[in-house]
């Protein structure tokens, strides 16, 4: 689909895509390439030119009816003179939204698809923030084969080699932000950056997070002085208020309240305009996500081997009703990189019927 060329690359805005199609032939293409760059719908009347008129224009969003960084694309599509646009699912924006009746307003045919999901489901993240105030959060763990994360305590590891680094490169790079602990960046200084096949460092980077309760990082950790993506400290009003004004300068701040727990660090997060968030969690975090059930979808990465009396991916207590465990995740999909299995779970309460 073109939409999801620039998967990552759009927050705040959704991914959309367009074509134009004049009798069986398509004669026009085009996607949101990125925030404040234009929509779909201008790029495809661009590519179709002269040919978009009398054509007609396939949309996976209904088109936007409002001047923000761009122009309402409702009259782009009016001006170029297409006779029907067929729209794969409504804006739930209520800022955006009502490009449809506008559409008809101009004279031009509209027709919904009868079946919004595949639509929907290419914007998850967007419209859970739309709808909750909070972002998707996909949580990665990579672990050995007895689910041990590291060899002692707040000591780096690589657990799962370079197979596994290439599973968390396609996640960040399909990720708005990437979200890690204060204790994560004191223990490992990660850089948190996506790196082309080439090692190359992406044109496109994550926002990245570091999350703090109280203690903060120290200054000069990489996420905060290598340049190479924008940092944002989301910090707890426990922490303390000298320390964060001198990380402002390589950082923006934002504080939320630790006694909304976790659901606070998102609806931060969420104001922010952050729709896909990966949390790389150590275990006091993904504990934290668990007990919170903030974790939509949780990725684990897992390499062939034992680690022995090392540290567990889980710091909580069982999920358990009598002897068995209370299933709160349903297996999405498996499959193998390199050396590495790979098994993504989604949250049952959020699965529904499907």
């Amino acid at each position: 689909m073109l939409a999801e060329r620039a998967r990552g690359r759009t927050w705040p805005n959704p991914l959309v895509g367009c074509v134009i199609v004049a009798g069986d032939r398509i004669v026009g293409e085009g996607y949101h390439p990125r925030a404040g760059e234009p929509h779909a719908e201008v790029f495809a009347l661009a590519d179709a030119g002269e040919a978009a008129r009398g054509a007609t224009a396939y949309v996976t969003l209904e088109p936007c009816a409002h001047h923000g960084k761009t122009p309402p694309c409702v009259d782009a599509l009016a001006a170029a003179g297409v006779s029907r646009v067929v729209v794969g699912m409504r804006d739930p924006n209520a800022e955006a939204a009502g490009g449809a009746d506008r559409l008809r307003a101009a004279g031009i045919d509209v027709e919904f698809v009868g079946d919004p999901r595949p639509f929907a489901g290419l914007n998850a993240g967007w419209l859970k923030r739309i709808a909750t105030g909070t972002p998707l959060v996909t949580a990665k763990s990579g672990m050995s084969l007895d689910a041990r994360v590291a060899f002692a305590p707040a000591q780096r590891a690589s657990m799962t080699g370079p197979s596994g680094l290439e599973v968390t490169r396609r996640l960040r790079s399909r990720a708005d932000a990437v979200l890690v602990s204060a204790a994560t960046v004191v223990a490992d200084d990660p850089a948190l950056t996506v790196r082309n096949a080439s090692r190359t460092h992406a044109e496109v980077q994550p926002l990245r997070v570091v999350l703090v309760r109280e203690t903060l990082p120290h200054a000069d950790a990489r996420v905060f002085t290598d340049g190479r993506a924008p940092t944002l400290v989301l910090a707890s009003e426990l922490a303390d208020e000298q320390d964060l004004r001198l990380l402002s300068a390589r950082a923006t701040v934002l504080r939320w309240g630790s006694s909304d727990g976790f659901q606070g660090a998102l609806r931060a997060l969420g104001v922010h305009g952050v729709s896909e968030l990966l949390v790389e969690p150590g275990p006091r975090l993904l504990t934290a996500l668990w007990a919170a059930d903030a974790i939509d979808e949780y990725v684990t990465v897992t390499a062939g081997g034992m680690a022995g009396a090392a540290v567990p991916v889980f710091a909580g207590t069982a999920d358990r009703e009598s002897d068995a465990l209370i299933k709160r995740m349903k297996p999405l999909e498996a499959g193998i990189v390199g050396d590495v299995s790979v098994t993504v779970w989604g949250a049952q309460s959020r699965l529904g019927d499907e």
